[in-house]
């Protein structure tokens, strides 16, 4: 018997769906912009399963919104959230992504998610007291860790990339 083939439209199929609400797996919890993947996000995503040790867990990344990444770095991304949640919905290491919360609820996204592990990166809430104190707040059992910075060669951050991109354009320019 042959299986009928899908009737999704190109861009419901890029899509990761968001986690379910009953748990098979441990889960691990990482946040993050992801506006132009480069090798140290790739290094932070297999780092946060290693440090969880736990290598069958769900890996479940939430994306920033615009709306934050516009009042948090005072700049537009690249990317919209719609085309960074394909783009690390379509990683293999990824198991789940979504899109975090807009406004002041922003950690709710953890109720939802119900994670045994957060891992945070080098520069990820420099002040963690508010995380945990929501943690602590609502009883979770929830371990964090943060991560060191993990460096690619010279184009280890968004920045460094748009950098490089708009140096090699004005250079041809020329």
């Amino acid at each position: 018997m042959t299986k009928k083939a899908s009737t999704k439209n190109n861009d419901e199929q890029y899509f990761v769906l968001k986690p379910p609400e009953i748990k098979e797996r441990a889960r691990v919890l990482v946040f993050g912009t992801y506006d132009i993947i480069h090798p140290a996000h790739l290094k932070f995503l297999v780092e946060a399963r290693q440090t969880a040790n736990c290598y069958d867990c769900e890996l479940v990344v939430v994306l920033s919104r615009d709306s934050s990444i516009e009042r948090i770095k005072g700049h537009k991304p690249i990317f919209t959230e719609e085309e960074r949640l394909k783009h690390v919905s379509g990683l293999r290491i990824v198991d789940y992504a979504q899109l975090g919360k807009e406004g002041e609820n922003y950690f709710d996204i953890i109720l939802d998610i119900k994670p045994d592990f957060i891992i945070l990166g080098y520069d990820q809430l420099p002040n963690d007291k508010p995380l945990l104190e929501f943690i602590k707040e609502h009883h979770l059992k929830i371990t964090v860790y943060r991560l060191p910075h993990f460096e690619s060669g010279d184009l280890s951050s968004s920045s460094e990339v748009r950098k490089k991109v708009l140096e090699i354009y004005n250079n041809e320019k020329k």
